[in-house]
């Protein structure tokens, strides 16, 4: 990476203090949410069946929040959460609706690069409540919470401030939609979302610079609901579910 500033991954509630207090230089911030991941579906968390080595890692290298919650146990409702600033129940999403009313965007000040990778959750196609509107300089991933639910998806979008977008653009996945969204045809489809979404996140963060802090928003929806893993993941899961625990439980700090 051609930045030379330390980067963060963390809560979104301590970037406003993180921006209030900073003289001079300000953090670069990578915020990872996943969907419905608990704590306790990691390993750095004790869990002992299904192999997280890359989030260990950057476990290991910073630190592990032990009392933090998400603001709802739903995607979109929390999504606004988190880019609203405001408690679920004073957010115009109680359930998984696309759409945040004209509750403001709470960001991290300006001269800073905004990105987000993943699900949106935020407005459908064509409403006030996209990430164009809503402040990201760059996007790729669902606008459509239904598509959000396939991991093989008809259609991503995109929007790119400094490629001059005017708004939001759909993406449709030509080796996808050539087959049927359900049944045994599903399984012919070729272009997973995840890793396109990662793709395009990891080409993101190379470009970045030491002179403009960035905030990097990676909204994964892996491992949600309807999970369509790729085989050699999988298998290699199924087998490590059937050994038992060699090691306890570690406790954590409180």
């Amino acid at each position: 990476m051609k930045n030379d500033k330390r980067f963060y991954l963390m809560g979104f509630g301590a970037m406003a203090a993180l921006a209030a207090g900073a003289q001079g230089q300000r953090p670069n911030i990578i915020y990872i949410m996943c969907d419905d991941m608990g704590y306790g579906d990691l390993a750095c968390y004790g869990q002992q069946y299904i192999a997280t080595p890359n989030i260990d890692c950057l476990a290991a290298e910073g630190m592990r929040f032990t009392q933090a919650y998400a603001g709802s146990p739903v995607s979109a409702p929390s999504r606004a959460t988190f880019m609203t600033g405001q408690h679920s129940g004073h957010t115009h999403v109680r359930g998984n609706k696309e759409y945040w009313g004209n509750s403001g965007t709470v960001m991290y000040g300006s001269n800073a690069d905004y990105a987000m990778f993943g699900k949106w959750a935020g407005g459908y196609e064509g409403s006030p409540s996209t990430p164009d509107k809503r402040g990201i300089d760059e996007f790729y991933g669902y606008i459509c919470q239904f598509q959000a639910h396939l991991y093989y998806p008809n259609f991503l979008n995109e929007y790119s401030r400094s490629r001059g977008d005017e708004g939001v653009s759909r993406v449709t996945l030509d080796q996808n939609i050539n087959y049927p969204m359900y049944g045994d045809g599903y399984r012919n489809r070729a272009q997973y979302s995840s890793d396109l979404i990662h793709q395009k996140a990891m080409a993101w963060l190379d470009k970045q610079t030491a002179e403009t802090p960035f905030l990097g928003i990676f909204t994964y929806t892996l491992p949600t609901r309807g999970i369509s893993a790729k085989r050699r993941p999988l298998a290699a899961t199924k087998a490590r579910a059937t050994t038992p625990p060699t090691t306890a439980t570690p406790s954590l700090p409180q």
